[in-house]
């Protein structure tokens, strides 16, 4: 019976330890997933830059008219097939987190089961013996959450991902989006806001220029957070952007939006080479005006 007890207290043991480390994969989600965003969002800023009817396009159609239209029609799909890679990353990321999840809950319910055999728990002891095949159990686990989005009706291809989409869009093209609870609404989206447009780098709730942006995971705009926090604070969990349908803002529902904070980057870097320019022009006219004539000596 001692020899039964100890058994039962090692499968415990090793249950536990696995839970923990379950614990420590589906808490790093967010980490894992910095790479395929990181690379998103460049991809997204270079697309920006060659979007059709943009300044590049124009220049090259004027420089090389011969050459240019294949040139941006092989640089834009390489970047749909970036944006395509990271999407399928982002995909199995969410699979592997979903799968460890799954097999944690299962773990659970095994230790649950052997503490209500307590000490006689004969069949727990037998099966201590042999250790857990855990990284088997999770490849068998991914298998089916694939298996179950691929019979989803309503699960989108990584064409429709948002990855992918918001890429196009930046391009210029127009995509269609998908309603997730409606399969006959769609919703046609063009980018027609300019890279350089000031206004999309403010807040819209404060009204400055973003500190702290964060993006809504469920409409996809783009909050600075103090100016979410203002808004919260006057019990208002309503998107500010005109004509939004989304009525639940909440903290849990946004997510940091690296791209905008790359953006804002941009703009005021480019501002201040700008100033030191008009500062050094300044500073020459007046050279000129002090010391700029001549003096003639006869």
């Amino acid at each position: 019976m001692a020899r039964g007890r100890n058994n039962n207290r090692a499968s415990h043991g090793e249950g536990g330890g696995a839970i923990h480390v379950a614990n420590m994969a589906i808490n790093k989600e967010n980490d894992y997933k910095q790479g395929p965003k990181g690379m998103q969002v460049r991809a997204n800023m270079t697309a920006e830059l060659l979007t059709a009817g943009g300044d590049i396009e124009n220049f090259l159609m004027e420089a090389d008219p011969d050459n240019a239209e294949s040139f941006l029609l092989a640089q834009r799909n390489r970047l749909k097939a970036i944006a395509e890679g990271n999407a399928k990353q982002m995909d199995e990321i969410e699979n592997f987190v979903q799968a460890v999840k799954d097999v944690r809950s299962d773990i659970q319910r095994q230790n649950q089961g052997s503490a209500a055999t307590g000490e006689n728990g004969e069949e727990a002891a037998a099966g201590a013996d042999e250790a857990p095949d855990y990284e088997r159990s999770i490849q068998d686990a991914i298998e089916k959450v694939r298996e179950s989005k691929e019979s989803n009706p309503n699960h989108a291809s990584i064409e429709d991902h948002e990855m992918v989409l918001s890429l196009r869009e930046k391009l210029g093209e127009k995509v269609k989006k998908r309603s997730r609870n409606d399969d006959d609404d769609d919703l046609e989206i063009v980018n027609n806001v300019g890279s350089d447009d000031v206004h999309v780098l403010k807040c819209p709730i404060t009204g400055m220029f973003f500190e702290d942006p964060v993006r809504s995971k469920v409409c996809g705009h783009t909050y600075d957070r103090k100016g979410l926090n203002q808004l919260f604070s006057m019990r208002k969990t309503k998107c500010p952007i005109p004509g939004c349908s989304n009525n639940g803002l909440s903290l849990s529902q946004v997510e940091v939006d690296d791209e905008m904070k790359l953006k804002v980057r941009r703009h005021k870097t480019r501002e201040e080479a700008a100033k030191k320019k008009k500062d050094l022009d300044e500073t020459m006219d007046d050279d000129d005006e002090q010391g700029g004539g001549y003096t003639v000596l006869e």
